[in-house]
């Protein structure tokens, strides 16, 4: 027997919301902030690979990891949790095209959001007391910053690709977030690497252990390095090579 309640004794189901999905972005810049950090959460998260951003000029570069080849550009997917990460520096040439297939990859999958995930250099920098600043392509988003006590990027200059990358995100119809972590500009930084993950999971209002990251810290160092110098060479195209990049630890 099915009883049927009274209209004035119902209740209404509330729609339950659905979490924002969020494409966090990491190339090889200031610190290495965004591919240690990144590298990391995809550990962490076991996350899954579902795809790469392909282009002629990295068709020299292969990975292969547990008999799979793979990309240098690559994208993990958990949940509504989409993260795109290079293991080779992208340099003016290539920062157009890669932006332009970051955004088209957001938009095809419904994405709320982009948050890149880079350095900016601390003459003085204080382990214990890191900075995390942000800058956004929509104001909507300062309420993000906001909540997570992230410090607003106010004022100062930005060059190179990361320039070229920035000018298509804020013009692109999905807002953005850059999130510039105090960091040694001239060396692989894994210290402030995780101030950059607690401040992600701060946003992704998850606890992301980071005691693994912490006894690697020294290997990390200097497993980066020539990542690092392939990166500083980039950044100077009077002095420009082919980039051997370094597999990472985290796949």
């Amino acid at each position: 027997m099915i009883s049927q309640t009274d209209d004035n004794k119902s209740k209404k189901l509330e729609k339950i919301p659905k979490p924002p999905s969020i494409l966090f972005v990491g190339i090889p810049g200031p610190g290495l902030i965004g591919i240690l950090s990144l590298n990391y959460i995809i550990h962490s998260l076991d996350m899954e690979i579902i795809g790469e951003i392909e282009h002629a000029d990295l068709s020299n570069i292969i990975f292969i990891d547990n008999g799979e080849l793979y990309g240098p550009v690559r994208i993990y997917k958990k949940n509504t949790l989409y993260v795109v990460v290079s293991d080779v520096p992208i340099d003016y040439a290539l920062a157009e095209d890669f932006t332009e297939s970051v955004i088209d990859f957001s938009k095809k999958n419904k994405i709320d959001m982009i948050i890149v995930l880079s350095g900016i250099h601390a003459a003085d920098k204080n382990v214990t007391n890191l900075k995390t600043y942000g800058l956004v392509t929509d104001e909507k988003l300062d309420k993000v910053l906001y909540e997570n006590e992230i410090p607003k990027f106010l004022s100062g200059m930005i060059a190179g690709p990361d320039a070229t990358i920035l000018t298509k995100l804020k013009n692109s119809p999905v807002p953005t977030i850059v999130l510039y972590t105090e960091c040694n500009f001239f060396f692989p930084d894994p210290e402030a690497a995780i101030h950059s993950i607690n401040t992600i999971s701060r946003i992704l209002k998850t606890e992301i252990d980071i005691t693994e990251f912490k006894k690697q810290i020294d290997f990390l160092r200097l497993q980066s390095r020539q990542l690092m110098e392939d990166t500083l060479t980039m950044l100077n195209p009077e002095k420009a090579k082919p980039a051997v990049p370094a597999p990472q630890i985290y796949k």
